[in-house]
């Protein structure tokens, strides 16, 4: 049957299956979402690469643009004055704005690098002074020119010419002297502020494109994160309802007997059957290990203070009374049987499990058999039965048969069981103990009336004697028998 895969349950999985339906769905939504958290990642952190290069690039070209104009030399110490150097542009220079500089005291091609604004300067230089040169020569030769016209060696129109083009000297060298005045006012601190604002703004740019690809990134994780925390919820639910409906076809594991249900038979014990309800956490099927076996029986509370794990035990089973088993006390329920409480609020009785020595081919779980419990042995105990003694006005008594009639006799018990009662003192071996009081009230009347009471023994011609026995080995206190026990 292990082999052929032998199904003992089949549980009906339509709402697994449609759930599973629903969930598969979930799941590949899911699986997408993840896949596409996981591409924009990697797509932000290609991203952030590319923004970052392009604003350090930028920082980068405006730090040329500095020193192409002003001169490398001046550029590094003007931005150290400054504490404007791009070292970390995470830091504090990052952030530190220079204002407005006065770059009129750099207007010297002395304090000027190799730039721009030197070789602009010199040009302006050269021109002032070619001007001028060009405004003395142009004097010197209207001066020629006039003594010229006033010996009459030349004409009007020659000395007029001289002095226009004087006059246009003159003019040339007032407008290099006004284009240098310019560039040194104006020109020359607008440029160089400019490029360096330009080189300033390139550094908060990198450091707002460092932050945004950080808060960017940060997203893209959390999305990620989330998308596989998600993923990861449905593809358990998944493989949960999966296992659910594999776990709906119940196959043997191994070769046994198979029991439905727990085996035991109550009021409460749930019927598994084709078309059944059955709940969370239920006993559906029982694979009993018939090589060790044990016996469940219920113990009065009256006795359940004497019982032990690991005493003996004597077993006889219904089905077969001629054989006894032994065995041992495996374990005593710290509560009282449920069941019984229900049946019998006022019996309170506790489940006990014994298990059966050696193994038996007949014995099968689920037969009744009940169970003696040897407590403790008193060798040379005087017993009587339990029926025999009886208690009047505080003082326990029995009834002894001699050949003077039926004699009441206080005595003084020991140990008991639900048979025997041990007597300490009070009777001898081998009296006769009556198993009912005798009849008092007729005794009585016959004495009221003269007639003769009859004697004790005919006074109660239905009470039983019963000679009192010692024995050897006394299993009466020393054994507590459990009723309806099955074993398991």
């Amino acid at each position: 049957d292990v082999e052929n895969k032998l199904v003992l349950i089949e549980l009906d999985s339509k709402d697994l299956l449609d759930a599973q339906l629903s969930q598969e769905l979930e799941y590949q939504n899911s699986l997408a979402s993840l896949t596409d958290a996981i591409e924009q990642y990697e797509i932000q952190l290609k991203q952030n690469e590319s923004d970052i290069t392009a604003s350090e690039l930028e920082v980068y070209f405006a730090r040329m643009d500095l020193e192409k104009y002003l001169g490398e030399n001046l550029a590094t110490e003007l931005l150290e004055t400054l504490k404007t150097e791009s070292g970390n542009v995470e830091g504090d220079e990052a952030s530190q704005n220079s204002g407005v500089v006065d770059f009129s005291q750099y207007a010297h091609p002395d304090k000027l690098g190799d730039g721009e604004a030197r070789q602009k300067l010199r040009q302006l230089e050269d021109e002032r002074a070619l001007s001028a040169e060009e405004v003395g020569l142009a004097e010197t030769k209207l001066e020629g020119t006039k003594r010229l016209f006033e010996r009459e060696f030349v004409t009007k129109t020659q000395l007029d010419n001289d002095q226009m083009a004087y006059n246009r000297k003159v003019i040339a060298r007032q407008s290099a002297e006004t284009s240098y005045e310019l560039f040194i006012k104006y020109e020359f601190p607008k440029e160089a502020q400019k490029l360096l604002s330009d080189y300033e703004e390139s550094l908060r740019k990198l450091e707002r494109t460092k932050k945004l690809a950080h808060s960017k990134i940060a997203q893209a994780e959390a999305k990620r994160n989330s998308a596989e925390a998600r993923h990861a919820l449905q593809t358990r639910k998944r493989e949960d309802l999966l296992q659910q409906i594999e776990k709906c076809v119940i196959q043997a594991p191994r070769p046994g007997l198979v029991v439905y249900g727990t085996g035991e038979q109550s009021y409460r014990s749930e019927t598994i059957e084709e078309g059944a309800t059955v709940r969370e956490r239920q006993v559906l099927l029982t694979i009993p290990d018939t090589s060790v076996m044990a016996v469940r029986v219920q113990v009065h509370e009256s006795f359940v203070k004497k019982i032990k794990p690991g005493q003996s035990a004597r077993i006889r089973v219904d089905a077969y009374p001629n054989e006894q088993l032994t065995g041992n006390v495996h374990r005593i329920a710290v509560l009282p049987d449920s069941q019984n409480r229900w049946l019998n609020p006022d019996l309170k009785v506790y489940s006990t499990t014994i298990h059966i020595d050696g193994e038996y081919e007949w014995l099968k779980p689920g037969m009744s058999a009940e169970a003696e419990i040897i407590v403790e042995v008193i060798p040379d105990a005087l017993q009587i039965p339990v029926h025999a003694v009886f208690l009047e006005n505080d003082e326990t008594v029995c009834y002894a048969q001699s050949i003077f009639g039926v004699e009441r006799r206080p005595v003084k018990t020991g140990e008991f069981n639900v048979s025997f009662i041990q007597i300490i003192e009070g009777l001898d071996a081998g009296e006769s103990v009556l198993l009912r009081p005798p009849d008092t009230r007729r005794a009585r009347q016959g004495a009221d009336t003269g007639v003769d009471a009859p004697r004790e023994e005919d006074s109660a011609p239905n009470a039983e004697a019963q000679s009192v026995e010692p024995k050897q080995r006394k299993n009466a206190d020393g054994a507590t028998p459990g009723r309806g026990g099955r074993p398991e």
